[in-house]
């Protein structure tokens, strides 16, 4: 099974853990910067791909990647002020109904 991974934060580091336990599972890391957490904390030796992923470009990024499964974590988004997490979540939200893929928001 091929997935992408979109966003390397807390949420992202635990989904990489977990589907590493599968060999036949290959996963594409995406993320905002080359050192997200993920990298910083030993989980991952480098992305993928460094791109800003968002409901403009999600399918054209995964035409390219061709995955059987998209999953993000919540924290590409990230911002601090309640009105900008509301916010935040309505962007992944929609990013995941514009996906022609099928495509999971991952819990923090």
């Amino acid at each position: 099974m091929r997935i992408w991974l979109i966003g390397a934060g807390q949420a992202g580091s635990a989904a990489l853990r977990q589907l590493r336990k599968n060999e036949e599972t290959e996963v594409i890391v995406t993320a905002e910067t080359d050192r997200p957490p993920a990298v910083k904390d030993g989980v991952l030796g480098k992305v993928d791909f460094v791109e800003t992923i968002t409901s403009l470009n999600i399918n054209a990024l995964a035409r390219r990647i061709r995955p059987d499964l998209i999953l993000v974590d919540p924290s590409v988004n990230n911002l601090r002020v309640s009105e900008g997490a509301n916010f935040s979540q309505s962007m992944l939200e929609e990013m995941a109904a514009s996906s022609d893929y099928p495509c999971i928001i991952l819990g923090s």
